[in-house]
């Protein structure tokens, strides 16, 4: 229940109302009654997004990956996603331990800019020319 003081101008002095809202209906930010949602409108939004999401249309396991291509194709991914920011926002807070979030590779719960693959690390690095 929403408390609301109104000045009453005849007596001038506040008055408390309170005001209840609708029995099984929700409210927006501006106090105006959501409409009723069913069950089948919610599973119909789900459908949608997860066709507009590349986590829930590609392969999970490459989110996962091990191998450096893999993961690059991850990130590449999830720019074109719509929810990016909120995605590496809610896997820092979760401190997520691996795998990529957000278009970011996370290592033991934090960002890396590259993964390493798995192995020994060369000796000698390629060049580049």
């Amino acid at each position: 229940m929403r408390l609301s003081m109104l000045l009453d101008t005849s007596t001038q002095r506040d008055t408390a109302v309170v005001v209840a809202p609708l029995p099984h209906t929700t409210t927006t930010r501006l106090g105006v009654p959501a409409p009723a949602t069913t069950q089948d409108d919610r599973a119909e939004f789900d459908r949608l997004m997860g066709s507009m999401l590349p986590c829930r249309v590609e392969d999970p396991e490459l989110w996962f990956a091990e191998k450096t291509v893999q993961v690059e194709q991850a990130k590449a991914l999830c720019r074109t996603c719509p929810l990016v920011d909120a995605c590496l926002a809610g896997a820092i807070d979760r401190q997520e331990p691996w795998g990529v979030w957000g278009g970011e590779v996370f290592v033991d719960g934090r960002v890396v800019a590259v993964k390493r693959g798995r192995g020994r690390p060369r000796k000698v690095q390629p060049s580049l020319a």
